[in-house]
């Protein structure tokens, strides 16, 4: 044995021993940790998703005066020109007419009345001139969606009561006061995510004139188009109105949804 050998076994080392090695291995997982922050990730997704879903389901905001006017500001005529009006109770001052049957007033209590809806705040509108017939639009803003749901709801009512009536009017009426009419209802086409939505028409007995009108509610919204029809005037014989055409009507409003629903967008962010 060599001295190197003894002295490695006088200090108790082996004597064959080889190199020191540092040894690394993985800390031991905290399975309980793990669970923990699995739980928490999976609490904070499934909120996350609630919260989502829970504002997808909410109504969206009520129309302010400032949105009304910024839609029709977009409802140009073919001209290119618009004549956009906010409009109050203050810019109703006819004195109402009356309807009989009465069942049929709310029908032609802001049109051909002239009358301002009762219980809304304010609203914005706009006209079209072409030759002897005239289209009327404006929408009024109630306090709440359910304030404006109720007044569509005696519209709708009104209509059901009135389809196939005559309808006659006494005081001082504007265009078409030729005399009584008998009502209908015209079927609506909107698309599949319009708002709730119904037209109807009067034609005047004497058939030279006629009131088509369209109405819809859009939150705290409802909107009146009201068409004036008149014949025009023929040299070769009485004047008589053609068949009404909703396709018009029905355009409009969907283009006026757009625009609503536009501002109304833009106006949530």
């Amino acid at each position: 044995m060599s001295a190197t050998e003894l002295r490695d076994a006088a200090d108790g080392a082996p004597a064959d021993a080889g190199p020191d090695v540092l040894a690394l291995a993985p800390r031991p997982v905290d399975r309980r940790l793990l669970r923990g922050l699995l739980v928490g990730v999976l609490v904070l997704a499934l909120a996350l998703g609630g919260y989502a879903v829970w504002r997808a389901r909410q109504p969206p905001p009520d129309f302010t005066a400032e949105q009304l006017q910024g839609a029709y500001t977009g409802m140009v005529r073919s001209d290119g020109t618009n004549d956009v009006s906010r409009i109050t109770a203050a810019n109703f001052t006819d004195p109402p007419l009356t309807v009989r049957p009465a069942a049929c007033a709310p029908l032609f209590a802001t049109t051909v009345s002239n009358q301002f809806p009762v219980g809304a705040l304010d609203g914005a509108s706009t006209y079209w001139l072409d030759g002897p017939s005239s289209v009327s639009l404006f929408t009024v803003r109630y306090p709440g969606a359910v304030a404006a749901e109720q007044a569509y709801a005696e519209v709708t009512a009104a209509v059901r009561a009135c389809d196939g009536r005559r309808v006659e009017f006494s005081g001082s009426e504007g265009p078409g006061s030729e005399g009584p009419g008998r009502l209908r209802l015209v079927p609506t086409t909107p698309g599949a995510d319009a708002p709730e939505q119904v037209a109807f028409v009067l034609d005047r007995e004497e058939g030279r004139t006629r009131y088509a009108l369209h109405v819809l509610r859009l939150g705290n919204t409802v909107t009146w188009q009201y068409r004036y029809q008149a014949a025009a005037v023929s040299l070769a014989g009485a004047p008589r109105l053609p068949a009404y055409d909703p396709v018009g009507g029905q355009q409009l409003m969907d283009g006026l949804v757009a625009q609503l629903r536009s501002v109304q967008t833009a106006g949530g962010r």
